[in-house]
């Protein structure tokens, strides 16, 4: 078994006579203009290669990627999970698509077998084995799930392959959160950095799980252009790796940890080409991609029409939710600025009362607000009318929230914000479940009573670190 990193999520197995290829993303952007692959991946050693499959994990639009998967020859066979919703999107642009389950199927007729799981929020894993050697392409299927799926899914591969040789495992963020927040006295550097060595360490724990004979991060470069977000390029990239974090929980470990860049081969267990990770330099960065960076910045122009449009998108999502929101027991100010805009909309709550109206702040006099968030008009709208539009906003950081104050932030009042910011679904809101509220409430205090904590991974009081934490040497609050 030969396999290539071609980068990010992108691999090539090659085996038997037959190849297969992982998530190809390399032309263009993804999540509109917010996320950037980098460094650049080794496309130059696909050329003389037409994949006989591709393998699509999951639909985030850096592992379905339309602008590169069209490249492809419409021979290659695109191989996706059976519980998925992408093979009638991938069939319509003219490819044959395979559905497989967690049943193991023949690719080819050399003893080639391939078998896709799904994990966790629609995330799933690809197993390929040639009788010889076994790999496995987590991708982002685990390292952010639960601790109990985490291990439901490691003893079931592990039950089917007792012997593993190589596990490529994402180890990335992949959410706006918490870098996409800012809070009076946050350390943004030292937020980033954190969040980045949690998933890390989640990374090595997976790793020493499965127990193979080699462990590749990947499935992690991606970078940000926007102006107001390159800043988290370096301590997202230049923290502790997840090779390093690796080999300090488990030294005694035998695994084979490497710590891999684009053009990376290994074949039959020895490196024969042995490109390796190097930190990522800001102004590299900015050399290399100088006219992507421009691409980035370049805002188009709001009209008047078209903010009353998304106003009155806002004003059906506030109709749709209004008895949700409405239950929410503090009053706010949420305000929407648009980038490249002199205008914005102000959302504000009293009591029972809930009320929009559009703002002109061309004079540069903002007005008062709990939460201010910042993204381009046409984020919102696709958000506001597509079913998976928000994941621009979510997914690849479309845009920046901004607290008054601590307190709020604490409180974690940007939930309340994130429900307007995405179209309505069918199911109807409910703040306390299928309780009324002095018996969710109750519930609520008996389980801190008894000690009963679930990890949250997007709670901004536990993973945002504060500058004072960082001169007194203090831990956040999720690491307490």
């Amino acid at each position: 078994m030969k396999i290539t990193f071609i980068g990010h999520a992108s691999i090539l197995i090659e085996t038997h006579g037959i190849s297969i290829l992982s998530d190809p993303w390399w032309r263009g952007p993804c999540f509109g203009a917010q996320w950037w692959v980098y460094p650049a991946p080794a496309v130059d050693t696909l050329k003389n290669i037409t994949p006989d499959y591709i393998y699509i994990s999951h639909g985030h639009n850096d592992h379905l990627h339309p602008g590169t998967l069209k490249g492809f020859s419409r021979t290659t066979v695109i191989l996706v999970a059976a519980s998925s919703n992408m093979a009638g999107f991938i069939r319509d642009m003219g490819f044959t698509v395979v559905e497989v389950g967690d049943e193991a199927i023949a690719l080819g007729s050399e003893g080639v077998s391939c078998r896709i799981m799904p994990t966790y929020s629609d995330d799933t894993l690809m197993a390929i084995s040639d009788d010889c050697e076994v790999c496995l392409n987590i991708n982002d299927a685990l390292h952010s799930a639960p601790a109990a799926v985490q291990e439901t899914v490691a003893a079931r591969l592990k039950e089917l392959y007792p012997v593993i040789d190589y596990v490529f495992c994402g180890y990335g963020t992949a959410s706006h959160f918490p870098n996409c927040y800012v809070i009076p006295g946050k350390n943004s550097a030292a937020t980033a950095a954190y969040r980045q060595t949690y998933f890390n360490r989640q990374w090595a724990r997976l790793i020493n799980r499965l127990d193979p004979r080699f462990g590749f991060p990947f499935a992690a470069d991606v970078v940000f252009l926007e102006e107001d977000l390159q800043w988290a390029n370096e301590p997202m990239h230049n923290s502790e790796r997840p090779t390093d974090a690796f080999r300090e929980l488990f030294p005694q470990s035998a695994v084979s940890v490497v710590d891999i860049a684009p053009g990376y081969v290994i074949e039959q267990g020895t490196t024969c080409t042995a490109k390796l990770w190097k930190p990522l330099s800001i102004d590299a960065l900015r050399c290399d991609l100088g006219e992507q960076i421009a691409r980035a910045n370049r805002y188009g122009s709001v009209t008047g029409e078209a903010l009353g449009e998304v106003a009155t998108l806002l004003q059906g999502v506030l109709d749709a939710h209004r008895d949700y929101l409405l239950s929410y027991e503090r009053n706010y100010r949420f305000f929407i600025r648009f980038r490249n805009s002199d205008a914005g909309i102000l959302i504000e709550k009293r009591g029972r009362h809930l009320e929009l109206k559009q703002i002109d702040t061309k004079d540069g006099d903002l007005p008062a607000f709990d939460v201010m968030y910042t993204t381009r008009l046409q984020y919102l709208r696709n958000s506001l009318e597509q079913r998976y539009g928000n994941e621009i906003l979510f997914v690849g950081s479309g845009g920046i929230f901004e607290y008054a104050d601590r307190e709020s932030a604490g409180k974690n009042l940007h939930r309340e914000f994130q429900v307007l910011l995405r179209k309505p679904g069918k199911t109807r809101l409910r703040r306390y479940g299928n309780s009324l509220k002095p018996v969710y409430k109750l519930k609520q205090a008996v389980k801190r009573m008894l000690g009963h904590k679930s990890e949250n991974l997007y709670d901004l009081n536990a993973w945002t670190v504060y500058a004072s934490q960082v001169a007194a040497n203090e831990r956040p609050m999720s690491a307490k």
